[in-house]
């Protein structure tokens, strides 16, 4: 053995560390899909990121114009300009102006449209940047995006070397379970989740964060501010719904449906050469 940490000890260290309050110098990236999702994760955690790169996969925008209008913005781009906009001004609140920022444009809804791409414009990334971490969501049927963001991440860290791929970490948003919506929590009770207490002013910078997302009001105030969770992300079956029952983006009529984002999935993993994969 010469020494170098695994993978899993890599995340471990980082996570410990941050459940210690305590700042983190290694280079990481957080994966999400939309401005605001890391603010929900782990926006408490953010201004202690010494070396971080955030990438979004989706300007927030839907291009259907239903969010546009409820808000007054005439078209997509005024709408994603403003969501922009706040997620500076969020970073800022935080005390993480310092995180650099980086958005692949998609539109909202659609990042699942072409997984196998979306990876492997990740890989790039992944090989460029080198992190040895990266933070993005938990495969739980919150919204579409969500999931095609922990897709795009396991895949791209199955084609880069392995001795380069960084340690995932992956942080809950939301979920249906049994007919209601369950905020923070993983869809299962993997032992290896690690809850990290909000002090009063980690709390309090957390609240700031998202008070600087006006337009996302309505879906940011049920959000608990107790607490963050973490984990070493678990490998998972993407051709598999996450969990039984009802995903909560079907629950919305929106055009995309558990089963074709599976079939979406599956057909990227065919188009990686990783279709023989039983989880990545």
């Amino acid at each position: 053995m010469d020494g170098t940490p695994s993978l899993t000890g890599a995340g471990e260290a980082i996570i410990a560390a941050l459940r210690a309050r305590r700042r983190v110098s290694q280079k990481v990236m957080i994966v999400a899909a939309h401005p605001d999702d890391e603010t929900i994760g782990i926006g408490a955690q953010l201004c202690r990121l010494e070396d971080a790169l955030l990438v979004h996969l989706t300007d927030g925008a839907p291009r259907d114009g239903e969010d546009m209008a409820r808000f007054g913005f005439e078209n997509p781009q005024d709408y994603a300009a403003a969501r922009r906009a706040e997620l500076v001004n969020a970073l800022e609140a935080g005390g993480a102006s310092a995180v650099q920022t980086l958005s692949f444009d998609i539109p909202d809804k659609e990042a699942c449209r072409n997984m196998a791409g979306l990876a492997r414009r990740l890989a790039q990334l992944l090989s460029s940047e080198k992190p040895a971490a990266i933070f993005t969501h938990s495969y739980e049927g919150g919204h579409p995006d969500h999931d095609a963001a922990v897709f795009a991440v396991h895949a791209a860290c199955h084609m880069i070397p392995a001795e380069t791929a960084p340690a995932v970490i992956e942080m809950p948003l939301y979920h249906r379970r049994g007919g209601t919506v369950v905020r923070g929590e993983f869809v299962d009770a993997h032992t290896g989740i690690v809850v990290m207490p909000l002090e009063s002013e980690d709390a309090c910078r957390k609240q700031r964060m998202i008070d600087c997302f006006a337009t996302q009001r309505w879906l940011l105030t049920d959000f608990p501010l107790d607490c963050e969770r973490l984990r070493i992300a678990s490998a998972y079956d993407f051709r598999k719904p996450p969990h039984r029952g009802v995903l909560h983006y079907e629950t919305f009529g929106w055009d995309i449906t558990g089963a074709q984002w599976r079939q979406q999935a599956a057909a990227a993993l065919v188009e990686l050469g990783l279709d023989d994969l039983p989880c990545l």
